[in-house]
């Protein structure tokens, strides 16, 4: 034989021999009881020395097979991950991370036999169990530690394809919802007649709807509170729906709107004191050109020249004819010194047949289209969507007072939760004046089921202008309310000092009266104040003992309201009860003073210069 092969032989041939002669020794030293037997010093060169290193042969190929095993095993377990409670699935491992895992296990295994044999001399049989019970462990840890990066990244590359795949599927829904809206398109387009407006196409540029209930805006706050009433009725115009008008082949221009009042798509009516905002008569022109049957009222105190918005809305418009064979679609129109009574237009009054998905919509209170509304006034306006009824009263009132001819009131209206009151009432005394009478219903003990103050009816009151002989008789009535027991709550503008000594005078916590109008810098004009006309009241009315009921609207306690176009709106509704004190409660903690104190109006804004 060559070296080498002999060499080898000779090897093979002697660790035969050691590991049988290992064999024997741990045979015949192994100890006869279960004691444990003691610790030699370290220097002592012993048989166990070669006992363990004989344990140390076997062990080595038990725990790689075992580590192999468990690696295994351990990997294609499914695992979750810290903190979260789904399920990632299995882990895909590849052969490198499990022999990673095994090699990781094994050494830890064999440290662990090896450092037990030489401290504590263990028999084979414990050696063995001791090296697969370290095995398992080491290559459950060593495993979880590679498999679980691997199962995290899985996941995420499963969740981004379902994300891509769900994308995909919304993106071809839209694409096939955006070709069928389309196909749809041109094939309205394709039936258009322009000689037949049924079949021209309908649009707005919002789909804004009303939503109902009250409003108010805010003149301390940012502009999109300040504007909050204005962008309501503006939103309104831009959501009633027009026509797109087709163009006529011949003369390639936009066909007109139709005559016909059947054909309208829709129609604004609006009888406002003041209109000075671009923003509205921009809304305005817009909905004219889409065949919005628009006509608008508004008082003679403003012209073309001292209000631009309103010289827009009559170059837009037209302006009313008086002797006209057929209707007209649109128009504006200035009543002088009111459409029905000698003073003034001072309703506030906006309708519209549609807005969005409401229909029959009615919206009424304090606010102009003006400047003052936004940043000078607190306003409110109250919005009644799909009430048919209502709607038809306060159209009939309306086309009342188009012809802007002089005549006699009051007129009154009922439907259901709503009463409406509209005015000239020129002939009114103390005795006849409609808020004489409501006041007069108002009961101050015996209040149940939760309203009114400790049994006693409560009594909340916003007034602009509170003066004059009918705001005096106004006054004494709710003294004697205050007197009867109720609790009264006043907030107002402009009061003259009679009326407040009346209201004021040898009262004591159940009254309340305070300003909320303030001056500038010079302390000259207002710069802000209360624009709204509104009393609410929790308590006995009438018969009923636990009512609750808001007057609002255009209504001063002022004489001049007795000859001005007015309107009052009553509203038996807890819900709206409760808004219209949450603000009353809102401007009353804001900015008020009870020291009575008056201050001329602004100009400007609305107000004639």
């Amino acid at each position: 034989m060559d070296g080498a092969p002999r060499r080898r032989l000779v090897g093979v041939v002697t660790a035969l021999v050691l590991t049988i002669s290992g064999c024997l020794v741990v045979v015949s030293t192994a100890p006869a009881s279960a004691d444990k037997p003691k610790r030699h010093h370290p220097h002592h060169r012993t048989v166990h020395a070669t006992a363990t290193e004989t344990v140390h042969v076997i062990v080595r190929v038990t725990v790689a097979q075992r580590a192999r095993q468990a690696a295994t095993v351990t990997v294609e377990r499914r695992y979750r991950v810290p903190g979260k409670g789904h399920p990632l699935g299995h882990a895909r491992v590849t052969r490198s991370a499990i022999a990673k895992a095994t090699a990781r296990a094994t050494a830890r295994a064999e440290a662990h036999a090896t450092a037990r044999a030489r401290a504590a001399g263990p028999t084979r049989a414990k050696a063995v169990a001791l090296a697969r019970t370290r095995a398992r462990q080491a290559a459950r840890a060593g495993a979880r530690a590679i498999a679980r990066p691997h199962a995290v990244h899985d996941a995420r590359v499963e969740a981004r394809a379902k994300a891509r795949a769900a994308a995909k599927k919304r993106a071809a829904a839209q694409a096939r919802a955006v070709a069928t809206r389309r196909a749809e398109r041109l094939a309205r387009w394709r039936a258009i007649d322009i000689h037949d407006p049924t079949t021209w196409v309908r649009y707005a540029p919002l789909h804004y709807t009303p939503p109902p209930g009250p409003k108010f805006n805010n003149p301390y706050a940012g502009k999109k509170k300040q504007r909050a009433l204005l962008r309501h009725v503006i939103k309104s115009i831009k959501s009633s729906p027009g026509y797109a008008r087709p163009i006529d082949p011949k003369t390639h221009r936009r066909v007109g709107c139709p005559g016909n009042p059947k054909y309208y798509p829709s129609t604004i009516r609006i009888a406002v004191y003041s209109i000075a905002d671009g923003k509205f008569a921009h809304a305005i022109q817009a909905a004219n050109r889409r065949c919005v049957s628009v006509q608008v009222l508004m008082n003679s105190h403003l012209t073309v020249v001292t209000s631009h918005s309103w010289g827009r809305i009559v170059r837009s418009l037209g302006l009313r004819k008086r002797h006209s064979r057929h209707p007209q679609r649109s128009f504006a129109h200035r009543c002088s010194n009111g459409c029905l009574g000698t003073s003034v237009l001072h309703s506030k009054i906006y309708l519209f047949s549609h807005a969005g998905r409401a229909h029959d919509t009615v919206i009424t209170g304090s606010s102009n289209m003006t400047r003052n509304a936004v940043g000078v006034q607190w306003n409110d306006l109250y919005t009644v969507n799909n009430d048919k009824r209502l709607y038809s009263q306060f159209l009939s009132m309306f086309h009342r007072m188009v012809p802007d001819h002089m005549a006699k009131g009051p007129w009154e209206f009922r439907d259901g939760r709503y009463d409406a009151v509209f005015y000239p009432f020129r002939r009114s005394t103390r005795r006849t004046d409609k808020t004489m009478q409501a006041l007069r219903s108002i009961r101050c003990t015996g209040a149940r089921g939760g309203a009114g103050i400790h049994g006693h009816t409560v009594l909340y009151i916003a007034m602009h202008a509170w003066f004059s002989g009918r705001g005096n008789w106004l006054a004494h009535e709710v003294r004697h309310l205050y007197d009867r027991g109720c609790y009264v709550r006043i907030l107002y503008s402009f009061m003259s000092h009679p009326t407040y000594w009346t209201l004021t005078r040898g009262t004591g916590h159940r009254m309340e009266v305070r300003r909320v109008l303030f001056p500038g810098r010079l302390g000259l004009h207002a710069v802000k104040y209360s624009h709204m006309k509104m009393f609410a009241v929790s308590g006995r009315i009438g018969n009923n003992r636990r009512d609750r009921v808001v007057w609002t609207g255009s209504n001063n306690f002022v004489d001049k309201s007795l000859h001005a176009d007015e309107v009052t709106l009553r509203i038996r509704s807890a819900w709206a009860y409760r808004k219209y004190v949450k603000h009353w409660k809102f401007m009353r903690w804001r900015r008020s003073s009870a020291i009575w104190a008056k201050f001329e109006e602004p100009e400007g804004g609305g107000r004639a210069p």
